[in-house]
């Protein structure tokens, strides 16, 4: 039966580690933002394009995730799923093709993922934009009733 992998975790957790392992194990197709922003735009999007390009992304995303999954394969969705809304809203779209869906909570302590994160973008961290947007991050809740999988310390 095709599945759908959502990857769940804040910056420097270890998403990417986590995605990458299960598309090998599971045989899945890795779909991240990341990835295809930078490929398609450059790593330095100015910030006026930023979300009308992020949205077309994420169309693209979807529409190679029902593919995918219409097709017999599995997806993985390497994208953070920050907020409960952003959960709610990527479970509903899921379900239209897909009745196995499975997230992915990957969690590390603040100061480990700003380490990573340091180390990965060569010292070029905003400590105070990481912060901030910490603040922002909600992790899945008991109450959210999905199934989930978790990792520690990847």
């Amino acid at each position: 039966m095709s599945s759908v992998h959502l990857i769940c975790g804040f910056m420097g957790t270890g998403k990417t580690t986590i995605a990458r392992r299960l598309a090998i194990q599971m045989n899945a197709v890795r779909l991240t933002h990341n990835e295809f922003m930078t490929d398609l735009y450059g790593a330095d999007i100015p910030e006026s394009e930023f979300q009308s390009k992020w949205d077309k992304v994420d169309k693209l995303i979807w529409n190679l995730a029902e593919q995918i999954v219409c097709a017999g394969g599995n997806v993985i969705l390497d994208y953070g799923f920050w907020s409960r809304e952003s959960r709610q809203k990527a479970v509903e779209r899921a379900k239209i093709f897909c009745d196995s869906i499975t997230f992915h909570q990957v969690e590390c302590d603040f100061e480990t993922a700003k380490k990573r994160l340091r180390e990965r973008d060569a010292g070029k961290l905003d400590e105070a934009a990481f912060d901030a947007l910490a603040q922002k991050y909600e992790p899945i809740g008991t109450d959210e009733r999905f199934d989930v999988i978790y990792y520690r310390n990847v």
